[in-house]
């Protein structure tokens, strides 16, 4: 839940900042911290979600929108999708705000 309303505001703050637009992905699972930094398929499967968000979005991996509901956001469905260095196709929601 954190991760999500972070990655909403991240979204919402740069353009403010004359920043590019940010964009942010989110799975869920295990990762592997070492020498200051997290690796492992979560972290990568994360990292491909982002590569797919346009622009100021956050998107959401199925289990984050099942298990992550911060008060005040809101999961619209985007679908399977097929990302590179995955094997299987993933479901992605977007995250807005509002209920």
């Amino acid at each position: 839940a954190g991760a999500v309303l972070c990655g909403l505001e991240l979204v919402d703050q740069v353009p403010r900042l004359e920043l590019p637009p940010a964009r942010m992905g989110v799975a869920a699972g295990p990762v592997v911290f070492r020498d200051g930094d997290y690796f492992g398929r979560t972290v990568n499967t994360a990292a491909r979600i982002t590569d797919y968000a346009r622009p100021a979005e956050v998107l959401v991996s199925e289990d984050i929108a099942t298990l992550a509901m911060p008060e005040g956001v809101s999961y619209v469905a985007v679908g399977p999708v097929s990302l590179k260095g995955l094997t299987h196709s993933i479901t992605l929601h977007l995250a807005v705000r509002g209920n």
